[in-house]
């Protein structure tokens, strides 16, 4: 099997480590057990059994999920470890060889490097700049035909930040009705809003609509390992028969915690945090781009833990960031990993007198760059 190396994800676990500031997060700054939880929660989760739990995850923690989604129940939904694994489990469950997806890009590309590697036609529909990083939907329109199995998307937007309009979503869901296939969102990073408006889920808007979603993004607790898939019941057994072949289970020790962080008062708490942190750090972040408007330029996110900055030196992304690492021991991102260069993508989610810092080295290096 040929797969397409998964750059995104390598290029982080390389180099994130072995940095002074790394910016190349997209997710906001964690909790630890004693910020999230109380003493109580603390002292029942050390009499947590450390034995296998229900393989599609535990019977509780999947209704207190489906209660986040209208008119679901427990069948709906799938608990996965982490929301890659429910990437993966849904590609394996739903497609076959020769079947086409239409992905909008750019994303976080793992669905779309594991439907290449299994066969798949991949039809790619770009988000336009000059649209707000938007589709134009009679491009996506067109890209459907009688093949297509599948619409996939990423709204709040990685690495852009943008955010899909409800009136957006509709039409996108008018095309998948009118071809009877199924339409997926990875919304990992939906209710980061910054606006605090958070937007529908594809499984409340369609009927064949699936969701990805977790808590490592806007929910700030990529340490729990906790993801999921939202959606018809048909879809989510036969992601069940494929996580027979990954992970078997999730942790009983992530289950519990994530059984108290979906309840909604904790839920809409944890996600206050992710939007006054990303508030304060995107305004940070504009001041810091029209400082530096003669090499660096940027559509400001709507959501979500990063910046898409568009850069104007005549240089490669990849190596770009390279020399921004070995010179100043800064970790961003470089667009190459999205197949777009020209572009640097920068968490905005880490504290902010982390990001300050090494913004302020950034500053440095580009001083240096136009001498």
């Amino acid at each position: 099997m040929d797969i397409v190396e998964f750059s995104i994800e390598r290029i982080q676990s390389l180099y994130e480590n072995t940095v002074d500031f790394n910016l190349s997060d997209s997710g906001v700054h964690p909790y630890s057990l004693r910020e999230l939880l109380s003493p109580e929660q603390i002292d029942a989760l050390l009499d947590v059994g450390l034995g296998y739990g229900w393989t599609n995850g535990g019977v509780e923690l999947r209704q207190s999920i489906a209660n986040l989604y209208k008119d679901k129940n427990e069948d709906n939904i799938i608990v996965t470890n982490g929301s890659a694994e429910a990437n993966f489990i849904l590609v394996m469950g739903m497609l076959d060889p020769g079947d086409e997806l239409v992905v909008v890009v750019p994303n976080y590309l793992q669905i779309w490097g594991w439907a290449k590697a299994l066969g798949v036609k991949v039809i790619e529909v770009p988000l336009r700049e000059d649209l707000g990083w938007q589709p134009d939907i009679d491009e996506l329109r067109n890209a459907v035909t009688s093949n297509t199995k599948m619409i996939t998307y990423c709204s709040p937007n990685n690495p852009t930040g943008s955010v899909l309009p409800v009136e957006t979503l509709n039409e996108i869901v008018t095309i998948a009705r009118e071809h009877d296939i199924y339409v997926h969102a990875d919304e990992v990073y939906k209710g980061s809003e910054l606006n605090g408006i958070e937007g529908p889920s594809i499984a409340d808007l369609y009927e064949k609509g699936i969701s990805t979603n977790g808590l490592s993004k806007a929910m700030a607790l990529p340490g729990l390992r906790v993801g999921w898939l939202s959606g018809p019941a048909d879809v989510i057994a036969r992601a069940w028969h494929c996580k027979d072949y990954t992970s078997i289970t999730t942790s009983s020790v992530s289950e519990f915690a994530a059984n108290i962080v979906v309840q909604p008062k904790k839920r809409e708490e944890i996600l206050k945090r992710s939007r006054d942190i990303l508030n304060k750090n995107v305004a940070l972040l504009d001041s810091w781009v029209k400082e530096h408007s003669d090499n660096y330029s940027c559509l400001l996110p709507q959501a979500g833990g990063m910046a898409f900055v568009r850069y104007n030196m005549d240089i490669n992304s990849t190596k770009l960031v390279h020399n921004m690492r070995t010179e100043r021991s800064i970790m961003l991102l470089p667009g190459d990993c999205y197949g777009m260069d020209g572009y640097i993508r920068i968490g905005v989610g880490a504290p902010m007198s982390h990001l300050e810092a090494g913004l302020k080295q950034l500053s440095e290096f580009t001083r240096g760059w136009n001498k």
